[in-house]
């Protein structure tokens, strides 16, 4: 029954839902126009590369989870220096990051799950070893890859207790693909038990730790003050970092921000927006300004146009982690719209983290609450009474931020735990 609705219902709508977007979206469109072409990319890509290579195929949803994979193959490659990476990924925001990783020998968009999408796909890239990163098994993909003998591997598996694929249709659609996994490493004992409720086999699961801990601390270990993005911005006390943040994080913080900006004349906010389009980073400024605050964007401050405002909205993607340096605290976004974002940047870099109610899709945001690292608020007032406490008392501040950091490395080593099963399993597939 879910094989036939997943085919004939879920699939179609997926592709029909990317079109109907396409004219309104330019992620969709990119999606759109990405999977047009992704069988010319591969092919060109893989034309040049020695079939007597092992070859991995990992796919990853988007950023956050490539980074977990990246982790993971990196430890691989320490021993396995010959394997031919095809790396694929669900959502275009990945498409710069992946395309940056040198040791991919082929990279492209993942075609939509039909089986002649996924039968073509195959035949190009003739996979020893399937890699999935945290969450994206598919059900076509997984049946195909199974049937052909490729060995299956999904990594960081998570899945929270309120996860959606816990319903009973996307259940029994998840389980399709799940089942045919030769091992699944999940990130907790929790998460592990879940995956067996789900009908893995518990032979095949074993609990090897979240490999992004690993990324994401190595990345933070190579920020220093003296970064180029640093010049326009000088080391400021108390700075506080909002980070990924949607309009209903914004209302939150902005409040909050304000309020504090009249106890504590020389703080500093740092926010980045989630999609720092053009109109909603002005939008932001200009209602800074309404406020009484002064404010300019990063582009301003590198142009010189602006010296040391109140508020830094950050208007382009990818320099998030590197600012969670200029953080005394930290506030990630998306925790008062849907699900927290990557709480684990700044706990890497030694600073308190605060998040809205909205965090239960994060075990690493749970954790810091728990470890004393994190905070969680329900509305501007509570964010406000929690950074005076934080920004006026320098003891707290600190051993807040020392527990984040803490929880951090003390979970670091999972990538090698987790590359080392694949290798006790796989050795054969790796060369």
């Amino acid at each position: 029954m879910f094989k036939k609705a997943y085919n004939r219902f879920l699939l179609p709508a997926m592709e029909i839902g990317f079109n109907l977007a396409a004219p309104f979206s330019k992620k969709a469109r990119t999606a759109v126009e990405s999977r047009k072409k992704w069988v010319d990319v591969l092919e060109t890509q893989l034309e040049s590369v020695s079939r007597d290579k092992p070859r991995v195929l990992m796919h990853v949803p988007s950023v956050g989870e490539f980074l977990q994979g990246r982790a993971v193959f990196d430890e691989l490659l320490k021993k396995h220096r010959n394997i031919a990476l095809t790396l694929t990924y669900f959502s275009p925001s990945a498409e710069k990051i992946s395309a940056s990783y040198e040791p991919a020998s082929a990279r492209s968009i993942m075609p939509i799950d039909t089986v002649r999408n996924i039968k073509r796909l195959l035949d190009i890239v003739d996979p020893g070893l399937l890699i999935y990163a945290k969450t994206d098994v598919w059900p076509n993909l997984a049946r195909e890859a199974r049937n052909r003998g490729v060995k299956q591997v999904l990594i960081a598996a998570s899945l929270p207790p309120d996860a959606g694929r816990l319903n009973p249709f996307a259940r029994g659609v998840a389980s399709q693909g799940l089942k045919a996994l030769d091992l699944l490493a999940s990130i907790s004992e929790d998460d592990s038990g879940r995956f067996e409720a789900l009908g893995v086999d518990p032979s095949k699961i074993v609990t090897t730790g979240d490999p992004r801990f690993d990324q994401t601390w190595n990345r933070a270990r190579e920020v220093s003050e003296t970064d180029p993005l640093f010049s326009g911005m000088p080391c400021k006390s108390p700075t506080l970092v909002a980070g990924s943040t949607w309009p209903a994080d914004e209302d939150v913080v902005i409040e909050a921000f304000a309020a504090i900006k009249k106890r504590i004349s020389g703080c500093r906010l740092i926010m980045a927006p989630h999609e720092p389009n053009s109109s909603h980073v002005a939008n932001i400024v200009k209602r800074l300004f309404r406020l009484g605050l002064s404010a300019a964007t990063l582009t301003e401050i590198e142009s010189n146009d602006s010296q040391d405002p109140d508020v830094v909205v950050i208007d382009r993607v990818g320099v998030l982690a590197k600012l969670y340096y200029l953080g005394s605290a930290a506030f990630v976004g998306g925790s008062f719209d849907r699900r927290v974002h990557n709480t684990m940047e700044p706990a890497c870099m030694n600073i308190p983290v605060i998040v809205g109610p909205k965090y239960s899709n994060a075990r690493e945001a749970q954790l810091l609450i728990k470890e004393g690292g994190g905070f969680c608020v329900a509305d501007a007032s509570e964010m406000e009474n929690r950074l005076l406490e934080l920004f006026e008392d320098r003891g707290k501040l600190d051993n807040a931020g020392r527990a984040a950091g803490r929880l951090v490395e003390a979970n670091i080593g999972a990538a090698k735990r987790t590359a080392g099963e694949i290798e006790r399993r796989f050795a054969a597939l790796l060369g």
